[in-house]
């Protein structure tokens, strides 16, 4: 599961990591990458970039994470991605280096890190959110691909919500929308005298029919109350009193 870069995880690392990969979803992260096909290039995307996403097959529908991680290390497929979602801006962001491949693998390395940062940042952008995104070694040295796959099922949410937008409507479920109301100021000052349920309730609340410690006194059932107030409970007594508490307090 490593990718060739990084020492194999041994011990405590290694089971933490296989618990990471338990939640990789073969399904969903083929959605994303058939969402990736689905898209409509414009021209200003590079042959080499088109050639990347081409390399995902048409009707997908699992992939295992060894070839999710393979379609996606090298950050082509995810530049293809910014030129179809940002087709007015593609000469622009994708005209630098970076998405050029290099014959040299050194470089060709740093422009991959370079490539997967800067579709990072283009999420942000976009909208997805920092509890969604993704780091760049969690998907080149491939400790996290969940976290990716997430990250990529946010954005196509973003995105499919953005005017503009030409991929296939209806593939992501739908952004929450804000739901502002608007009171006047009779309902807002109406709304000040209701106390709310949990300040505490006791409206019907009595002991109507209610007897406790009933005690046998020459052949008759005497019934013994348990008086209450609002704020004192009173030792029982054969018949209900004015709680003594309260009155002495009236003084």
């Amino acid at each position: 599961m490593d990718s060739g870069y990084r020492a194999a995880k041994a011990g405590f690392a290694r089971e933490v990591q296989m618990r990471i990969m338990e939640k990789y979803d073969a399904e969903e992260a083929a959605k994303v990458l058939k969402w990736v096909r689905l898209l409509k290039p414009c021209a200003n995307i590079s042959q080499d970039l088109c050639n990347a996403a081409q390399k995902i097959p048409e009707n997908i529908a699992i992939v295992k994470p060894e070839d999710f991680h393979n379609y996606l290390k090298d950050g082509l497929v995810l530049g293809y991605l910014i030129g179809c979602l940002k087709p007015d801006e593609a000469s622009q962001r994708l005209g630098k280096n970076m998405w050029k491949i290099s014959d040299k693998p050194i470089f060709e390395t740093n422009r991959q890190r370079e490539r997967i940062g800067a579709f990072i940042n283009f999420c942000q952008e976009m909208g997805v959110g920092s509890a969604s995104a993704f780091q760049t070694d969690q998907l080149y040295e491939m400790t996290n691909l969940p976290q990716v796959v997430i990250c990529l099922s946010q954005l196509g949410v973003e995105a499919q919500a953005k005017p503009g937008y030409n991929g296939p409507e209806g593939y992501w479920m739908q952004r929450h929308t804000e739901n502002k109301r608007n009171f006047t100021e009779e309902q807002l000052k109406a709304g000040e005298s209701v106390i709310g349920l949990q300040m505490g309730y006791t409206g019907g609340a009595n002991q109507s029919g209610v007897i406790f410690g009933a005690q046998r006194k020459d052949g008759l059932l005497t019934a013994t109350y348990h008086l209450f107030c609002n704020r004192h409970i009173l030792l029982p007594t054969p018949k209900p009193i004015n709680c003594l508490l309260c009155t002495f307090s009236a003084f």
